[in-house]
């Protein structure tokens, strides 16, 4: 017995079927998704996007939000790769906001990562015609690379200043240098008792400066102290002179000007005045002579021994009369 089968039935069942693979397929490409609700920005990329593919991941402070929807060379510019990212509506771009290539742990896959702007920067216009573009920043691995290859060239540099120090010519003349300092050290060796007894000697020298300036600096004190005493001296020696100078020159100025109104007058007799006045005016000039005649020797005694005033070593002349 014949089995009769239904092939309107399967054929019917085929087509669904195919219908419900072809809607699963759609719905895990996300063909589904509501187009309205996502914005398209550019990125420009100058660094190697190796482990970065179409439908990688866009994060916003590590929250999914969108996806990368293609990526080409720029045509204007084929140092830059560019992309174009699909970002949902909500999301903040800021016109400060920045875009970075980073990678997931140790698998190689790459996703782009947007840090967000400051809080009160505006929000970067974008549009199907003309999408935004958002800056980019130096992925960990290029900004390691460009610091190793700065290494790099520095270590370089640093082992030509090496290779150039350590020269054949260099390397002979520090030994030279180094035998030298060897000989130096060993002749000071054998002079450690001559430069111990200089040493010394310069001690012993500088303690006998010292105690010389102590001693030129008191003797300088002793004679400041002797000029004070000698115009203390001289003052109290001289002003009684001087003074009895000046009240004898005092009387002879009286008494001429009282000859001289007496003559005028002619109250008296010339004789009978010229008498009295005359052994009046022999004593004055007497006593003037003698007052002369001791600051002569008071004077002279000065310039033979100017020490007499302070210590008394010799003994003055006697006057006529004394």
């Amino acid at each position: 017995m014949e089995s009769k089968v239904n092939y309107p039935l399967v054929g019917l069942f085929v087509l669904l079927f195919s219908a419900a693979l072809l809607a699963f397929a759609f719905w895990l490409g996300k063909y589904n998704d509501d187009e309205s609700q996502y914005q398209r920005y550019k990125v420009y990329i100058t660094e190697s996007v190796s482990g970065l593919s179409p439908e990688a991941s866009v994060k916003f402070h590590g929250v999914d939000v969108g996806m990368v929807e293609s990526m080409e060379i720029n045509p204007r510019n084929s140092e830059e790769v560019e992309l174009i990212l699909k970002i949902k509506k909500e999301t903040p771009i800021k016109v400060d906001s920045t875009a970075t290539l980073k990678f997931f742990g140790i698998t190689g896959l790459a996703f782009i990562e947007i840090n967000g702007g400051t809080k009160n920067a505006p929000l970067l216009e974008t549009s199907a015609d003309v999408p935004g573009v958002i800056p980019t920043t130096p992925s960990i691995i290029k900004r390691i690379d460009e610091s190793l290859s700065q290494v790099a060239v520095s270590l370089t540099d640093t082992l030509e200043h090496i290779n150039q120090t350590l020269s054949t010519k260099n390397t002979q003349n520090i030994s030279e240098t180094l035998e030298n300092l060897k000989n130096f050290s060993q002749k000071t060796a054998d002079y450690q008792q001559e430069i111990d007894f200089l040493l010394k000697n310069t001690i012993q020298t500088e303690n006998n400066l010292n105690q010389t300036m102590s001693k030129v600096s008191d003797s300088a004190d002793s004679v400041n102290h002797s000029a004070d005493t000698f115009k203390i001296v001289m003052r109290d020696n001289m002003a009684p002179t001087l003074k009895s100078m000046h009240e004898t020159s005092e009387k002879s100025r009286v008494l001429i000007q009282k000859i001289e109104q007496s003559i005028d007058r002619g109250d008296y007799d010339l004789n009978s005045i010229t008498s009295p006045t005359t052994s009046e005016l022999n004593a004055l000039l007497e006593q003037t002579r003698i007052l002369s005649a001791e600051m002569e020797r008071t004077l002279q005694s000065l310039r033979s021994s100017p020490s007499d005033i302070l210590f008394k070593q010799s003994k003055p002349t006697p006057g006529p009369g004394e």
